[in-house]
């Protein structure tokens, strides 16, 4: 049977390799996770044991943190020169047997090089790598089981013969959450759509109270960006599998669930009771979950050719809403002033802060939903079409990273959406500019004023 081999240094990361290790034993089953402190028993013979481990799996996962390369011996030589070195031979002994080996960087460092490496090893630098981060395990995670069951089904177990099934995955069926949900979009059995986003939108929503991101309560300036990042993130942890369904739903383009899309937002911008010693940068805070709900659906919906669900999400409303254009304006989540101050933000313009966090944010989030260059283009074409729209509603515009750009190479970005933006395009037929491409360009050339002025 398949397996997956988790190979790791040991004092480089092993935080990560534990995680790693208990997240794809609660999905695959621990006999299919190699894990030598774990997987090797007492009394028997060590290096034995390993490469025995290793001929039987699949899949080897090198978890490569900031020490990795540099480690060295009590004589000062580089662990990687050393042929002894298990890191180094369980590598060579996979690519040797024809496993697929993954790179998975930790915390942000840089991927490898083959200069960095012993010739043994240079192959691992073309390997294509995955990331995993502690502040977003509960992302990453997910995202590397979704990309394994999908790499090597074959770490499935077969299911029993058919039987009426039950919303609950028995024993040995894919445990993956988002595996899941593809499988309910193609083929609605068990558990529908609608059930999983709306269970899983529930379980969010129970997370967001008051006393666990509270509304009141004074900071100075120097406390305030650090406590305020600290916000975001959680909130950013506590969305994250509800996003990964809702890029993986959109970006399939059935239209039959439209509604559940709007519907979602909505639950997120209902208003909720004001306390009158609550502080704005908290109040306005709270709309970021909305906010990134509202992101992921758009940005999926440009990337699906479906800019007609952009208009309805943005632009209509229903049993007399707010409208999400308006209230979802980045100034009005998060300041700029603070956003330029967040710790990790630091040196960003304040005015592309949120906007380089977002796209940060979700480009995890749309991981084997939209590749590299196609999550960019979409990110990018989203907040311009957003931008328009709201110079098309008022006088305002929340403008975003894709704005430089603008000023630098406008006619690029506004040809590459020309074809979003004409008479019979879905946009205009939904409504957007009222139907009237002149109103288009009015918007248009509002837009270049506002980059203008804002950036030359």
């Amino acid at each position: 049977m398949p397996g997956v081999f988790v190979n790791y240094r040991t004092g480089d990361g092993e935080w990560a390799a534990a995680l790693v290790k208990r997240e794809l034993s609660a999905r695959f089953g621990a006999d299919q996770v190699f894990y030598a402190s774990q997987s090797i028993r007492l009394g028997e013979d060590f290096s034995r044991e390993i490469l025995s481990g290793l001929r039987r799996c699949e899949v080897l996962l090198a978890l490569i943190g900031p020490r990795w390369s540099g480690a060295v011996d009590r004589e000062g030589v580089r662990r990687l020169e050393k042929t002894d070195d298990w890191v180094r031979r369980e590598i060579t002994e996979a690519f040797q047997c024809g496993l697929r080996v993954i790179p998975v960087l930790m915390d942000g460092i840089s991927p490898l090089t083959e200069d960095d490496l012993p010739d043994a090893l240079k192959r691992l630098a073309r390997c294509q790598y995955l990331r995993i981060h502690h502040r977003s395990d509960d992302l990453d995670l997910p995202r590397l089981v979704d990309e394994l069951v999908e790499l090597v089904p074959e770490l499935v177990a077969p299911r029993p013969a058919p039987a009426p099934r039950s919303d609950r995955p028995a024993e040995g069926e894919l445990r993956s959450p988002v595996t899941e949900f593809r499988q309910a979009l193609a083929e609605p059995v068990g558990q529908t759509v609608t059930d999983r986003v709306t269970s899983a939108a529930s379980s969010v929503l129970d997370l967001l109270t008051e006393s666990r991101y509270p509304t009141t309560g004074r900071l100075d300036d120097h406390e305030l960006p650090s406590e305020l990042e600290k916000r975001l993130t959680g909130y950013e942890h506590d969305l994250a599998p509800l996003l990964r369904l809702v890029a993986i739903g959109v970006r399939s383009g059935d239209r039959r669930h439209d509604d559940l899309w709007v519907t979602l937002v909505e639950r997120f911008l209902r208003p909720v009771p004001r306390d009158r010693s609550a502080q704005d940068v908290w109040v306005n805070a709270a709309l970021y979950p909305a906010l990134l709900l509202v992101y992921v659906i758009g940005v999926a919906a440009v990337a699906s050719g479906r800019e007609d669900l952009v208009h309805r999400l943005l632009c209509r409303t229903t049993d007399g809403r707010v409208v999400a254009l308006r209230a979802l304006a980045l100034r009005g989540v998060v300041d700029p002033r603070h956003a330029a101050a967040l710790p990790s933000w630091d040196g960003m313009p304040p005015h592309q802060a949120l906007s380089v966090q977002l796209r940060q944010v979700l480009s995890r989030v749309f991981f084997n939903v939209v590749d590299g260059s196609g999550f960019e283009w979409a990110f990018a074409d989203y907040e311009f079409l957003r931008s328009l729209l709201e110079l098309h509603d008022g006088a305002f515009s929340s403008l975003g990273e894709f704005a430089v750009r603008l000023d630098q190479a406008g006619d690029v970005i506004y040809e590459r959406n020309l074809a979003r933006l004409n008479v019979d395009s879905p946009l205009l037929r939904a409504g957007a500019f009222d139907g009237e491409p002149d109103k288009v360009s009015t918007a248009w050339r509002e837009l270049r004023q506002a980059t203008h002025a804002r950036y030359s």
